[in-house]
């Protein structure tokens, strides 16, 4: 108990003494304060982690860096991935004939069927994620499991959705971009 309450004194003291660095530097990376701050949040986390092991032996300020670092190019990397993707579905929608509130209704409710069909667990995160507009680390914590296991349970639903609803799919990309443009 004595070892865990010294590490939680060490941990708060290079908290206090570097976070406001590490969050000016990150958030030069990213040009994005709040996303700057998750990753400044889960480098500190990461550091408490290796605290605890034996064999951490690189100084708190440069691991706090070079984490930061990392962790803002793989962020950007997706990031950019994402636009890409995005801009690849405006272009592809922008002939489609837009569908009448009819044919829409239909859309939504094969939609809404195909996500009833699949796994209890990745139907769940889906609609966190699409719908409820949650990030990948909120719908985590609310269900008490790890970041790659939403990662992977997203993967495997949106697999099985492009499966289930191939003939669809230029459209049903348009309307759930536009559901969560517009929430």
């Amino acid at each position: 108990m004595i070892s865990a309450n010294r590490n939680i004194a060490e941990l708060k003291k290079l908290f206090d003494q570097y976070y406001t660095p590490v969050l000016i530097y990150c958030t030069t990376l990213l040009k994005d304060r709040d996303d700057a701050k998750d990753i400044v949040q889960q480098a500190f986390v990461s550091l408490w982690q290796k605290m605890n092991t034996a064999g951490f032996t690189i100084s708190a300020r440069a691991y706090l860096y070079k984490t930061v670092y990392h962790a803002s190019l793989n962020f950007l990397k997706h990031k950019k991935i994402t636009r890409h993707y995005e801009n690849d579905i405006h272009k592809n929608t922008d002939g489609l004939i837009q569908a009448g509130p009819g044919e829409e209704k239909e859309l939504l409710e094969k939609l809404l069927s195909a996500i009833s069909r699949l796994p209890e667990q990745c139907a769940k995160i889906f609609t966190m994620s699409r719908f409820e507009g949650l990030k990948y680390r909120e719908i985590a914590e609310a269900l008490h499991i790890s970041e790659k296991t939403v990662e992977n349970q997203m993967s495997k639903a949106l697999r099985l959705l492009r499966d289930a609803l191939q003939e669809y799919l230029p459209i049903l990309i348009f309307l759930i971009s536009c559901w969560n443009v517009t929430r």
